[in-house]
């Protein structure tokens, strides 16, 4: 992929992005912060969450 095509590509994303109603960008934004992974998961990666099952196994 050479840097033209990402910078077209960027580019339609950001036209198609702002081309939606604020309301429906709002919505997604709500629906994608509610299926965020734990802060723990996202902080530390798989790290605590392998610890939690070690310990749970037990």
């Amino acid at each position: 992929m050479s840097l033209q095509d990402l910078v077209k590509f960027i580019t339609q994303q950001a036209v198609i992005q702002m081309d939606k109603p604020t309301t429906l960008r709002k919505e997604e934004r709500k629906q994608r912060k509610s299926t965020r992974a734990s802060l723990s998961f996202r902080a530390f990666g798989i790290i605590p969450m392998a610890i939690g099952w070690l310990f749970r196994r037990k």
